[in-house]
């Protein structure tokens, strides 16, 4: 398995960073702008995701990701409110190499999203990239301004628990991620899953995550 799929596994954001076939849920709907996205517009993503899947683990050819990109852009196209489309098309943009494009996408993400921290995190991280660490200093800051507010707001999500945690793992530290991981399995222990994160965040590496979109 490549290590890029482990990680967009990890995040299930990003992470913003991981492929996936549904649109919407309760901290989707509350933060970004919803509609309904006509089918052709879904098969266009669709048929993206499922070559993107395909070239995590079997692809070689940078070409192949031109062919993703395209198919996004047409649901994009289809739909310019398709925040899904969006989310993987920084996935394939990140896969490319491509961080300043990474940077512009999120900003337009962001003006759409009520600014969505994990948005934030990823063009903090694309700043990392392009190597302007005073800029994805900043934009941690602003992130982690903002996930603090979510969670005033949805204190019990679990995607926004586990995104605050994967954030806190990369900014400072996977000890840093367990004692807050821990903190959280007392306060919610009907949420067995938060178990289930323990040994990622122990085998967490910040180095592996940075370099997994590089060339």
């Amino acid at each position: 398995m490549k290590i890029i799929y482990f990680y967009s596994a990890l995040v299930s954001f990003l992470l913003t960073t991981t492929a996936c076939n549904t649109q919407n849920n309760k901290y989707v709907n509350s933060t970004k702008k919803s509609n309904v996205i006509a089918k052709q517009c879904v098969a266009l993503n669709d048929s993206a995701v499922s070559l993107l899947n395909k070239y995590y683990f079997e692809g070689t050819n940078q070409a192949e990701l031109d062919v993703i990109l395209d198919l996004l852009n047409q649901a994009i196209a289809c739909d310019t409110n398709y925040f899904l489309a969006y989310n993987n098309k920084v996935t394939v943009l990140n896969l490319k190499g491509e961080y300043q494009k990474v940077v512009n996408l999120l900003d337009k993400m962001l003006e759409f999203s009520n600014n969505d921290p994990q948005l934030i995190f990823l063009k903090g991280i694309a700043y990392e990239k392009l190597n302007a660490y005073n800029a994805a200093k900043t934009t941690y800051v602003q992130a982690a301004v903002e996930y603090e507010k979510r969670l005033k707001l949805y204190p019990d999500s679990l995607e926004i628990i586990a995104d605050k945690l994967f954030f806190t793992a990369f900014t400072k530290g996977k000890d840093e991620a367990l004692s807050e991981l821990n903190k959280y399995i007392l306060k919610y222990p009907d949420k067995t899953m938060l178990k289930d994160y323990q040994p990622m965040f122990e085998n967490f590496n910040r180095d592996d995550f940075m370099n997994q979109y590089r060339k």
